[in-house]
C-alpha cells in the first residue's frame, strides 16, 4: 500500500495504515518489481506511537487513536524504554531539528494470536520512525542506528531482497513465512523505502492465500425491461416539456441518455440503446395527457 503524507508537518501525529499483502497494493503489486525491499519479523502487539505534540509534551497514541486507551498508556509508562524513547525525540528535535513519530510494537505477555512464546515483562519493540521534517519513513539502517545508540529493540531485519519478475514476490513471501513459522513470529513487513511513493505491505502465516479475481469477460446484467425504458423516456419529457425541444436530437438526447443511466444504475439492468427507444416510441406514450400517463 502506497504512503502518502502530502497533509504532514511538523507536531502533527499520523495513523500507521493498515497493511495489506503484496497482491492488493496498487496495480496488485507490479509497481513493486525491481524494487529494494527490506524484509522485517511482524511482531504480535499493539501498535503504540511516541510523539512531541505542539505543547511540547511526549504524546503517546494507539494505532487508531490519537490519545491512547489510559490502559495502554499504563503499560508503556511501564517499560523500560519509554523513558529512552523519549530521550530520543527530545534530542532530534532539539539537536537535529527533526521532529519525529516514532512507532513501536507493545508486547504484553501474551499476544494476541497467541503464536510467540509467552513473555516475563511487557515490553516495547521499535519497528519505524516517520519524519514529520523530511515527510516520509527513514530507511531501516537510521532507525537501527538510533534504536541501538539509546538501547531500544528494534524488529529484525531478516534481509533484501529484490524481485525481477511478478512471480518473486511470491517466492519471497514463502521463504520468509517459512521462516516465520519456524521461529514463531505472526509474519513479515516488507518495506520499499526508496521508492516514490515508499510502499510498505505485509504477509502474515495465519492469513488464506486468496487473491483478486480477474474477470476475462464482461458482467451482463438483466436486459432493461420495456416499462422501464419508457418510464426513463417519462422522466426525460419532464425535463424537457417542450415539443420542438423533444424533436431536437442535439437537446433531447443527452437528457434521455440521462435518465437511462439513472434507472439502469437503480435497479441492476443493462445500459440499453437510448436512441433506439428514442426514435420507436410514440409521443403518447411519452408525454402525459389530462388523467395521465397510458
Amino acid at each position: 500500500m502506497a504512503i502518502d503524507f502530502k497533509e504532514a508537518n511538523a507536531m502533527t501525529w499520523q495513523k500507521y495504515y493498515e497493511l495489506e499483502p503484496y497482491h492488493r497494493c496498487k496495480n496488485d503489486g507490479r509497481d513493486l518489481i525491481g524494487m529494494e525491499l527490506v524484509i522485517t519479523e511482524k511482531r504480535d502487539g499493539e501498535n503504540v506511537s511516541l510523539w512531541i505534540n505542539e505543547s511540547g509534551n511526549v504524546q503517546m497514541s494507539s494505532h487508531n487513536q490519537i490519545n491512547a486507551d489510559a490502559n495502554i498508556q499504563e503499560r508503556m509508562r511501564g517499560t523500560k524504554e519509554f523513558e529512552k524513547a523519549c530521550k530520543l525525540l527530545i534530542e532530534e528535535r532539539d539537536v537535529w531539528h527533526n521532529d519525529l513519530i516514532l512507532y513501536g510494537e507493545l508486547m504484553k505477555r501474551v499476544g494476541a494470536t497467541k503464536i510467540e512464546r509467552q513473555k516475563k515483562h511487557c515490553h516495547w519493540i521499535i519497528f519505524d520512525i516517520y519524519s514529520l521534517t523530511e515527510k516520509k519513513y527513514l530507511d531501516y539502517n537510521y532507525v537501527y542506528q538510533r534504536a541501538f545508540q539509546f538501547k531500544i529493540p528494534i524488529v529484525k531485519a531478516l534481509g533484501v531482497e529484490l524481485s525481477k519478475e511478478y512471480e518473486d514476490l511470491e517466492k519471497i513471501k514463502i521463504k520468509w513465512l517459512k521462516w516465520c513459522r519456524r521461529h514463531r513470529r505472526e509474519g513479515i513487513v516488507a518495506k520499499a523505502y526508496h521508492m516514490k511513493p515508499q510502499t510498505f505491505f505485509k504477509e502474515k502465516i495465519d492469513m488464506p492465500n486468496l487473491k483478486r479475481m480477474h474477470n476475462t469477460e464482461r458482467i451482463r446484467l438483466p436486459a432493461m425491461p420495456l416499462e422501464t425504458a419508457i418510464r426513463a423516456l417519462q422522466h426525460a419529457w419532464d425535463e424537457i416539456n417542450d415539443d420542438e425541444k423533444w424533436k431536437d436530437r442535439r437537446i433531447a438526447m443527452p437528457i434521455i441518455a440521462k435518465h437511462f443511466q439513472l434507472e439502469a444504475r437503480e435497479h441492476n439492468y443493462e445500459m440499453p440503446n437510448p436512441y433506439s427507444y428514442y426514435i420507436n416510441t410514440p409521443i403518447e406514450k411519452v408525454k402525459p395527457n389530462e388523467s395521465g400517463r397510458i
